[in-house]
């Protein structure tokens, strides 16, 4: 009896534990199924992206250096940059210009550069270059001050516009003076030991006034240079002021030809000019001639008038005997 009771004890437990083995199997299998469906799934369909719209066209103008400075009378010279974008055709861009009264300008653009009135901009080129001289038409139109040119370049309704300024402002002083002889004649001859004298002349060509202006010179050793006057205070622009230079080699130099260099010597400026000097002697034989000559001219006024005084005595001579003849007559007749 109680074999039967273990027995029956052991079957039921044996088939607990099969029933809960075949639980958890199941699950298990479930599970694992589950996984691999999963696994195999197509992944979400993803959304394209809308088309791009197509760019707006538009137009920069610029430049680097929009106000320039110059002096009176000058021209002025800006480089523009022009930028397009938008376009997929070749584009004809119209350039305007307004100006100052008294004032012009031109576009150059292309290489070699010429004058142009448009540009056209290729498809996938954004930029292009395009330089603008502007300048005064006259000396009247060219005053100091700020002058303000407008760039437009149009084309439809694509457009841009930039101002450019000029300044203009007065040109500095420039200082020169010109020392030359009054005749332009740069070589003399002088005779030594005594005073020969040259004329010269100092212009001041500058736009300014020269002061303190010096006269020397750079002459050979023992010569006496002067000169009248021997320094100018002041000397207006436009101004031409004569100078006697005397020149006065000592005695015994040697005939031949010498180098002389005057200066004029300013605060603002200074010029130089080269002579060349012939200093020429009287020789021996020159000498001798000259008394010869002069002997001859005496000996030829003593002769003429001692036969000046011959040709008086005949022609008094022979007045008085016509006198006695004419005398005799009228004596005879009378008888």
């Amino acid at each position: 009896m109680n074999r039967f009771k273990g027995a029956h004890y052991l079957l039921c437990l044996a088939l607990l534990l099969g029933v809960f083995s075949g639980l958890l199997g199941g699950h298990v299998v479930l599970a694992a199924q589950g996984s691999s469906q999963a696994a195999v799934l197509p992944p979400p369909a993803q959304e394209e992206p809308p088309p791009e719209e197509p760019a707006e066209e538009s137009l920069e103008i610029y430049s680097s250096y929009p106000a320039l400075q110059n002096t009176i009378g000058s021209a002025f010279e800006f480089e523009l940059t022009l930028f397009y974008e938008g376009g997929s055709e070749p584009r004809t861009f119209d350039l305007d210009l307004t100006t100052p009264e008294g004032w012009m300008g031109v576009f150059l653009g292309g290489y070699p550069e010429t004058e142009i009135s448009a540009f056209t901009v290729e498809p996938g080129k954004k930029r292009e270059t395009v330089t603008l001289i502007v300048g005064p038409l006259s000396e009247a139109s060219a005053e100091a001050g700020d002058y303000v040119f407008t760039v437009r370049a149009a084309s439809g309704g694509v457009s841009d516009s930039v101002d450019l300024k000029a300044v203009v402002v007065p040109a500095p002083p420039q200082y020169l003076l010109y020392l030359s002889t009054s005749t332009l004649v740069r070589k003399f001859q002088v005779k030594s030991n005594q005073d020969n004298h040259v004329s010269m002349q100092l212009a001041n060509s500058s736009t300014g006034t020269v002061n303190n202006i010096i006269f020397r010179a750079e002459n050979p050793e023992g010569w006496n240079i002067t000169f009248t006057p021997d320094s100018l205070a002041i000397l207006e622009s436009g101004v031409t002021q004569e100078i006697d230079v005397v020149i006065n080699p000592p005695a015994g130099t040697e005939a031949g030809d010498y180098s002389l260099t005057v200066e004029a010597v300013g605060d603002e400026a200074e010029m130089a000019r080269e002579l060349r000097i012939t200093v020429v002697t009287t020789t021996v034989w020159g000498q001798a001639g000259i008394g010869i000559a002069i002997a001859i001219i005496v000996a030829l006024a003593i002769w003429f008038r001692r036969a000046g005084r011959r040709e008086e005595a005949k022609t008094t001579g022979s007045t008085n005997w016509f006198k006695r003849a004419v005398s005799r007559l009228r004596r005879d007749d009378s008888r």
